[in-house]
């Protein structure tokens, strides 16, 4: 770019400024992406910046002259650069479009594809809870039925015991009933047999004491023995009831159980 400067001693003297530059950038990817760099510069520009004042002067009505068809002439450089970069930027965002309904129909396919996945695997699974369901339900309830058999079992055997250590306990305390009705009848007539002729009062009495303190020990002993079989025996029949409730109740589970499904496995 020159600028004129008229001294009113000469010709107008041509004075030089720094070319001017002017930084394009292209806005999209698939293009390089380089700085370029346009430079209006006059013709026959050297950089040369001591010229004489004639010569400038003729420099000077030659660019003058050719002003008009330079600025044309970089007009219509401009304006092709710019239609060729408008087809160049129309190629990308067709080829951009292309490629987004190329992966759009791409990304519908599989999703489509992975939601009928997802539907088998859900039927499938469901199926199979249904199969498995009935062999499970029969698994279930034929270990219930072993369970309370084994309890059943057990509560029987128990109460069994139970009542042969009752019986044991009753027979023993029938016998020594027995025994202690034998022997006050053994010593009742033993007694008036065994007193001598002639003996006093004092003596008589005493023995009477002596034998009403054995007596009374014998009972003593026979009672606290009574009362502990006794003690025993309200034990064992707490148990044998609480041994039968136990067994109703298995029994009524084994009787009345009513399945939801039919069991078709064996026993």
């Amino acid at each position: 770019m020159f600028v004129h400067k008229n001294t009113g001693d000469g010709p107008p003297v041509k004075t030089s400024e720094a070319p001017e530059y002017k930084q394009t950038h292209r806005l999209y990817p698939t293009l390089p992406n380089i700085n370029r760099y346009e430079v209006c510069l006059p013709l026959g520009f050297t950089g040369e910046n001591h010229r004489t004042a004639a010569e400038s002067h003729n420099v000077l009505k030659d660019t003058q002259s050719e002003e008009p068809v330079r600025g044309y002439n970089t007009m219509k450089e401009q304006i092709l650069i710019l239609e060729q970069q408008k087809k160049e930027l129309l190629a990308i965002n067709s080829k951009w479009a292309k490629e987004y309904r190329t992966m759009l129909q791409y990304y519908k396919k599989k999703v489509r594809l992975l939601k009928a996945l997802k539907q088998d695997g859900l039927a499938e699974e469901e199926r199979s809870d249904e199969e498995d369901r009935p062999v499970t339900f029969c698994k279930k309830e034929k270990l219930g039925k072993d369970e309370v058999r084994a309890k059943l079992q057990t509560s029987e055997e128990e109460i069994e015991e139970l009542r042969a250590e009752n019986h044991s306990l009753t027979q023993r305390w029938q016998h020594q009933q027995e025994e202690i009705r034998r022997l006050n009848k053994v010593l009742k007539e033993t007694l008036p047999k065994s007193q001598p002729l002639g003996m006093g009062s004092e003596k008589l009495e005493d023995i009477w004491k002596h034998q009403a303190e054995v007596y009374k020990e014998d009972f003593l002993r026979e009672r606290k023995d009574r009362e502990k079989l006794k003690g025993e025996n309200l034990e064992l029949e707490k148990r044998y009831k609480k041994v039968r409730d136990e067994l109703c109740f298995f029994k009524s589970q084994v009787t009345l159980e009513h399945p939801l499904h039919r069991c078709s496995c064996t026993n």
